[in-house]
């Protein structure tokens, strides 16, 4: 069985607008049809190492049917590559990202007419103006607070080690045991956790060999997140395999990090964890694409694996082509 999913007509990549200030203009029309995503911080230089991982989120947003509104600090934007261009609907740029300037400016194409179903934030920096502008669009998003508790290293392991976590509060003392790290995504605000990865000198590898069983490993991560008080988007959680047992070394809101997006492409190719956050903010009812390592709450397992999402040509040619859905039977 084949599926398409098509967006609304293609229309000519629009130039990003330079706004030092919140009082510019913008010139294009009310929000068409269709959700849009307003996504904050991702816009990646040409060549940059993040490069690649800002176009795949695009892509990603692209194959799902949303629209893309690119906000990210103008500099940033005036230097993306020829993709990232095309697979962007409508780009911004802002003399900076912090939380006001961010929402002054989606207030004002608000009252213009124009239209936000989601916003997400693709930069660890972005986060606190993100969760803020989600709580001033009336939109699904982490609460600040819980954003300002995972980014404040002293207040996210002082708030770990209140819950009976296994932190590492002692920043002189060399780290100890195995690294790795637990990649998942918030699907109806429980934290689904759906790859384990070492870091190598090469990359990324399978987190293998290990004492404890991958379903302990990612159930402490998602146990994590959810003390720390976040509910909304992806996550990263970096563990530590001691002697002592299972350590948290670290939480993030992003998947910045080199090489992981593409070792999750590589190791899980039917997990596209964006796609899973924009079917729950829109309530787009969704099986999951493949069963996570140890969710909070096990949801009730699919009896086939659902159709995924096969982009169709490359990057250059994506305004013209539809996106393919490959069915499994």
């Amino acid at each position: 069985m084949l599926q398409q999913r098509h967006r609304p007509a293609a229309r000519p990549a629009a130039p990003h607008t330079t706004a030092p200030d919140t009082s510019a203009t913008v010139a294009a029309p009310a929000t068409p049809g269709g959700p849009v995503a307003l996504l904050v911080g991702a816009a990646a230089p040409h060549r940059h190492p993040g490069e690649a991982a800002a176009n795949s989120t695009l892509l990603e947003t692209w194959s799902s049917g949303v629209r893309t509104w690119v906000l990210d600090r103008a500099e940033l934007l005036a230097a993306r590559g020829p993709e990232a261009r095309i697979l962007s609907d409508e780009s911004t740029g802002l003399a900076s990202v912090h939380t006001d300037t961010c929402v002054a400016w989606a207030r004002d194409r608000h009252a213009a007419g124009h239209r936000f179903d989601l916003v997400l934030g693709l930069r660890e920096d972005v986060q606190l103006a993100v969760a803020d502008l989600a709580a001033a669009l009336h939109l699904p998003g982490n609460h600040p607070d819980a954003v300002r508790r995972v980014q404040d290293t002293g207040a996210r392991l002082k708030a770990l080690a209140a819950g009976g976590f296994l932190v590492d509060e002692d920043p002189d003392r060399a780290p100890e045991g195995t690294a790795l790290t637990a990649v998942g995504a918030f699907v109806s605000g429980r934290p689904q956790v759906f790859l384990l990865a070492a870091p190598t000198e090469n990359g990324w590898a399978p987190a293998t060999g290990l004492p404890h069983t991958p379903q302990a490993l990612a159930a402490e991560a998602a146990a994590a997140v959810l003390h720390l008080g976040l509910c909304f988007g992806v996550f990263r959680v970096d563990l530590r395999v001691t002697d002592r047992g299972i350590a948290v070394s670290d939480v993030r809101l992003t998947l910045e990090a080199p090489g992981l997006q593409a070792h999750l492409a590589r190791t899980l190719p039917c997990v596209e964890l964006f796609n899973l956050v924009y079917d729950d903010a829109l309530g787009r009812t969704a099986a999951l694409p493949a069963p996570p390592l140890a969710p909070a709450a096990q949801p009730p397992t699919p009896a086939t694996v659902p159709p995924f999402v096969l982009l169709a040509g490359e990057p250059e040619g994506a305004a013209e082509e539809p996106h393919i859905c490959r069915g499994t039977d």
